[in-house]
C-alpha cells in the first residue's frame, strides 16, 4: 500500500508540474487596446519571446471590473492599453515594475507607481465628409454643444472607457470644473454615448454619427483607408496622454507578464506602434505615421494625478448629468 501511496503522490505531483508548466507558457493579458494595435503587436511578441498569449479583451471599466471580483486569486498578468489613472485609482490590483527598457523612454515619459507608458494618444474629433461639409465641422470643444449636432456625435461612456474619461477630464482641465461641467452637460445632450471608444470611429466611417470623439490612431485608421472620415483636433487643446500597461498583483505567470511589458518598449514594438498610427514613448523613434505633428496641435497638460485622484467624484457627477440628461 505504501507503494501504491508513493506511485499516486508522485502522479499528483507530476500532474501538478505539468500544470504549472502549460501555465508559464502562456500570458494572459486583459486588453482594452483597438484591435487592428493588437493584431500588430501580439504575434511579434508571440515570435520574440516563444510565449502564447491569452488575450481578454473588453472597456478599461469592465477589465478593472473583472480584476476587482478575482482580487486575491491569480487571473491576468497584465492589463493592457489603459490610461494612467486608472492604475493609480486601483493600485492594490497592481505590482509596481520597472522594465530594462525603460532607460530608453523619451523624458516626456515616465513610470507612475505601476503604470508603464508605452504609447502616446491624442484626442480628436472624427467627422464623416459625406454628413457635413467643412463649414459644419466642429473646431471646439465648446462648439460640440451646439445644438445643431443633436444626436449626431458618438463618444464612449466615461465610465466604461479610459480615454473617454480622459476627455472630460480634459474638458474640466482646460476651463475648471463649473464652466467645463457645463460644457460637457451640452456636448452629453447631443451624444449618443457607446460602451467602448473603438467603436466611435467605426460608427462616424459607417455614416451612423456624424462627429465622433475617440483616439487620434482609431479614426486615422479609416482616414488612411479611404474612408469617408476627416480627423481634426479641438482647437481648444487637445491631450496627448500616455497608453499605459501594468503588471497585475498576483499574475500567474510573473515573468511572462514582465517580459510583455519590456518587449512593448522594445525599439521593435514601437516602431510597430508607430506603422499603426500610435506615437513612440522611446526617444530613438523617428515617427513616419500620417500623425499630424506634435508642435501643430494645441497640446494641453494633462493632468494625470488629479483625474486618479478625482476619478470617482467625477464619475458620480457624469451619472448624475446622465441620468437628467435631456
Amino acid at each position: 500500500m505504501k507503494t501504491l501511496g508513493r506511485f499516486l503522490a508522485t502522479l499528483a505531483l507530476g500532474a501538478l508540474l505539468a500544470t504549472q508548466a502549460v501555465a508559464q507558457a502562456k500570458v494572459t493579458i486583459y486588453s482594452a487596446a483597438p484591435q487592428d494595435l493588437l493584431d500588430h503587436v501580439i504575434p511579434a511578441f508571440e515570435k520574440a519571446a516563444k510565449i502564447k498569449v491569452e488575450l481578454i479583451k473588453g472597456g478599461s471599466g469592465d477589465m478593472i471590473n473583472r480584476l476587482k471580483a478575482e482580487a486575491g486569486r491569480q487571473s491576468a498578468d497584465v492589463l493592457f492599453s489603459v490610461s494612467t489613472e486608472v492604475v493609480e485609482a486601483n493600485g492594490k490590483l497592481f505590482s509596481k515594475f520597472t522594465p530594462e527598457n525603460a532607460k530608453s523612454l523619451a523624458s516626456a515619459f515616465q513610470i507612475n507607481d505601476a503604470a508603464v507608458p508605452f504609447t502616446a494618444v491624442a484626442t480628436a474629433f472624427g467627422v464623416n465628409t459625406k454628413l457635413l461639409t467643412p463649414a459644419q465641422y466642429p473646431k471646439t470643444w465648446i462648439d460640440l454643444g451646439n445644438p445643431m449636432y443633436k444626436g449626431k456625435i458618438s463618444a464612449g461612456r466615461p465610465d466604461k472607457s479610459g480615454s473617454a474619461f480622459i476627455q472630460l477630464a480634459l474638458i474640466l482641465q482646460i476651463y475648471g470644473e463649473e464652466k467645463g461641467w457645463a460644457i460637457y452637460s451640452k456636448i452629453l445632450d447631443n451624444t449618443v454615448l457607446s460602451n467602448s471608444s473603438g467603436a466611435v470611429s467605426k460608427f462616424v466611417n459607417d455614416g451612423e454619427a456624424a462627429i465622433g470623439l475617440s483616439n487620434e490612431d482609431t479614426l486615422l485608421r479609416y482616414k488612411v483607408g479611404g474612408g469617408p472620415v476627416e480627423l481634426l483636433y479641438p482647437e481648444d487643446g487637445t491631450a496627448v496622454a500616455a497608453d499605459v500597461m501594468a503588471l497585475t498583483a498576483n499574475p500567474l505567470n510573473a515573468e511572462g507578464g514582465k517580459a510583455f511589458i519590456n518587449f512593448m518598449l522594445s525599439r521593435e514594438a514601437q516602431e510597430i506602434l508607430d506603422s499603426v498610427g500610435r506615437r513612440s514613448v522611446r526617444a530613438d523613434v523617428v515617427a513616419k505615421s500620417a500623425l499630424a505633428p506634435m508642435n501643430k496641435l494645441k497640446v494641453v497638460k494633462y493632468d494625470d494625478d488629479w483625474a486618479g485622484t478625482n476619478r470617482a467624484r467625477i464619475l458620480a457627477k457624469w451619472n448624475e448629468l446622465l441620468l437628467n440628461k435631456k
